[in-house]
């Protein structure tokens, strides 16, 4: 048998005289023992690799955690029952403007504003006999001596043995100067609304004492002139009729817009006595008013199964009145009116539709023909003043609603309106 030769990389040799060995009764060759010996080598190189893989996932780890508690956005400290400060990150010594060294061992409190120490005090004290998370806000004073608005988070944590205070510390300055902000705004438009609602007031109240005061002047001008057409009917001559003639009738279309402004100055004034009721009999009452005009023209107006509403009956009447009533009189010439009133419920309210098939309206116009007095025909061609749409967007609006139009010139209108639910 050939002579094994020793391999330097295992510290093993064969006797020069040595043919095989007993292990355990068993006879084992050098060469069976050598590749066995080289076999555990591998096995422990292996494990070596893996526990120093292992040694550096575990360091890399370790400084991940560091840097992400020392560069925390949020300072982070940890405080001994007494408010000793025994740690702190980088973060929350950059905050209080002091160097680390100087920051470990000092009292929390001599880093709180005077004003707010007691009240630090206090929160120290509950923080320490109330496990989970105790929350404060407080104003603390940097290093240069500015004070800056601070809110902590503290918990109650065990290290070593001993009860500690942990403590998250954020600077809430600029959320503390936009709150600041927020409330002088708000407060701005509260006074600005106040003022403003004042304003409507008075200007509705005007808008009533000025349309009502005209009413008693513009009768004696129509009447008057009236009287003195009828009395001096033969001693006149063609152009003192036409004269008196544009008089009344320029003193009754007077009338009529001062009729009209007076109702919507008093939409609000006296609006607001809400009840229930079943929109279909109010829709009944408003064809009862508009039945000249509805067999004058032919219409066919139809309703049915609309629901039962919370508003103020007498301005829904009014409101149904205005659009079917602009139905009818915006007809086309071509064909009888049909108007159609349904209602869909949406979410918490109700849509109404007044559809007809009539002349139409051009969407550049959408949003003029809710402005008061704003008339799109001649006087000659439609009569009316032109506050009607006015009249009720400003009932749908009282009432918590909204109003809109669909159209197409020749095609026909939609107006839709909301009611909100009870």
């Amino acid at each position: 048998m050939t002579k094994p030769t020793a391999r330097p990389d295992i510290p093993f040799t064969v006797p020069a005289d040595a043919t095989a060995l007993a292990v355990d009764g068993v006879s084992l060759s050098p060469e069976h023992l050598l590749h066995e010996l080289r076999v555990h080598q591998v096995e422990l190189e292996m494990q070596n690799e893996e526990l120093r893989r292992a040694q550096q996932a575990l360091e890399e780890s370790r400084d991940r955690y560091v840097d992400l508690f020392e560069f925390a956005p949020i300072g982070y400290l940890i405080l001994s029952d007494t408010g000793i400060i025994n740690g702190i990150n980088l973060t929350g010594a950059s905050m209080l403007g002091v160097d680390r060294a100087k920051v470990v061992s000092r009292r929390f409190a001599s880093f709180v504003a005077a004003a707010d120490r007691d009240r630090w005090l206090r929160h120290l004290v509950h923080a320490n006999h109330h496990p989970g998370r105790q929350e404060c806000e407080l104003m603390l004073v940097h290093g240069d001596g500015i004070e800056f608005a601070a809110h902590l988070d503290c918990q109650q944590q065990m290290q070593d043995g001993v009860l500690v205070l942990r403590v998250a510390l954020s600077d809430i300055t600029e959320r503390k100067r936009a709150e600041a902000e927020l409330n002088a705004t708000r407060d701005a438009l509260m006074l600005a609304n106040e003022r403003l609602l004042g304003s409507n007031r008075d200007l509705e109240q005007f808008a009533y004492v000025a349309s009502h005061d005209l009413q008693e002047p513009l009768r004696m001008v129509v009447s008057y002139g009236q009287l003195l057409e009828k009395k001096y009917r033969d001693r006149l001559d063609d152009d003192a009729h036409a004269f008196i003639g544009f008089m009344v009738e320029g003193g009754a279309r007077m009338q009529s817009m001062v009729t009209d402004l007076l109702e919507f100055s008093r939409v609000e004034r006296t609006g607001g006595g809400r009840e229930g009721f079943v929109s279909d009999e109010a829709v009944a009452e408003a064809l009862l008013s508009l039945s000249q005009a509805i067999i004058e023209s032919r219409a066919q107006v139809t309703h049915a199964g609309l629901p039962t509403i919370f508003y103020d009956r007498h301005q829904f009447i009014r409101l149904l009145q205005n659009l079917i009533g602009n139905a009818v009189k915006y007809a086309d010439p071509a064909r009888p009116p049909r108007v159609t009133v349904t209602a869909r419920h949406q979410g918490h309210e109700w849509v109404f539709s007044v559809a007809d098939n009539g002349i139409g309206i051009d969407s550049a116009y959408f949003d003029q023909i809710f402005a008061i007095f704003r008339r799109l025909h001649t006087r000659d061609r439609y009569s009316g003043t032109g506050i009607g749409l006015a009249v009720c967007k400003k009932i749908v609006e009282h009432h918590g609603g909204r109003i809109w139009v669909e159209s197409h010139p020749g095609e026909g209108s939609t107006f839709l309106f909301t009611v909100p639910d009870p």
